[in-house]
């Protein structure tokens, strides 16, 4: 990691969402390891002393408020844009429009206004919708009207933020991964373990449907990567350590808790799915969930790999053994 110290020491860096579980892993090690001048932002700083205590400049700020933006905007060479609404109800897809889409766009526009060198955004694999084909590249075309808002918004500010990178002559790159797990994830560790933890079944048929897991660690090598290497610009790159099944990837979960991770048939998870979206009911799946469960599709690194040198240096054994030390050490274990 010698190049990425060498290219990031005492370059002043933006880090939107730095609050959240990826943003503030991101910007701690930019702070601590590899020597940035690091500007965090959040709508809250109630828990950021941590982040305060290692030397990031912590400041509240909503991703709405352009005035606030553009003055945290003056003078930094590479934004990290991580900050989104997460919200996955239907009644907040206004709100999540205004955040993921508007909002990106309006930061984009304040960093090649304010000079900015490089505008990393942190996109989704969730932005492909549910494909259909069995393998996803980078050049895939996203979906920008697929009923999930979280996919639907983070597509259409993918395409947008790519589109007006040349426009805006500022040099754009964009991540797009999978299921980040790992200590202090809360999406992808703690609720996975508590689904397997109250006998919630979190399998559907035999469970060969896909996991998509990217390790927190190997997720912020690649945002750095994308950060510094000359060939990022005008690139998407998936950033996803490996594909395995999901009733693998839950089968870790189980043997931390003692539990089996429970299953349901495939023609009762497509019934609840059925009955929830016809009525409305309050149901645990969706037919877009049990489709996305039962997924075989593969998302290749190899673009990240080929043009940023990125290879995961974390391994899914690896990943859950740290995972779960930190589960235990905050008491969900």
């Amino acid at each position: 990691m010698s190049y990425i110290n060498y290219a990031l020491r005492k370059q002043k860096v933006l880090v939107t969402g730095a609050t959240g579980f990826v943003g503030g892993r991101l910007a701690l090690r930019l702070a601590v390891e590899e020597g940035a001048i690091v500007t965090g932002t959040g709508r809250s700083l109630a828990k950021a002393a941590y982040l305060q205590a290692a030397g990031v400049n912590m400041q509240a700020a909503d991703m709405l408020d352009t005035a606030r933006l553009a003055e945290l905007m003056a003078g930094q060479a590479v934004v990290f844009h991580v900050a989104a609404w997460l919200v996955y109800d239907k009644g907040a897809e206004g709100m999540a429009h205004k955040v993921n889409v508007e909002a990106t766009e309006q930061l984009l526009r304040l960093a090649a206004a304010a000079g900015v060198r490089r505008f990393v955004y942190v996109s989704s694999m969730a932005a492909y919708g549910l494909p259909k084909a069995t393998t996803v590249t980078e050049e895939t075309p996203l979906d920008t009207t697929q009923a999930d808002v979280y996919g639907r918004t983070k597509a259409l500010a993918d395409n947008r933020v790519r589109e007006l990178g040349s426009e805006l002559g500022i040099e754009v790159a964009v991540v797009r991964p999978g299921m980040i797990y790992g200590p202090g994830s809360v999406s992808w560790t703690v609720q996975m373990l508590k689904l397997v933890q109250n006998g919630t079944p979190c399998l559907v048929g035999d469970g060969s449907g896909h996991a998509y897991p990217s390790f927190i660690d190997n997720m912020v090598d690649g945002l750095l990567l994308t950060a510094v290497s000359p060939q990022a610009p005008n690139h998407a790159f998936q950033l996803i350590d490996s594909h395995v099944s999901l009733k693998t990837f839950f089968g870790y979960y189980g043997r931390m808790c003692g539990k089996t991770p429970r299953t349901m048939p495939l023609w009762g998870a497509r019934l609840i799915g059925w009955l929830r979206d016809t009525f409305n009911l309050r149901l645990p799946l969706t037919r877009e969930r049990v489709r996305f469960m039962t997924l075989h599709t593969l998302y290749p690194d190899t673009k990240a790999q080929t043009l940023l040198g990125y290879i995961p240096r974390v391994g899914l054994d690896d990943g859950m053994a740290q995972a779960e030390t930190w589960l235990r050490n905050e008491g969900y274990l």
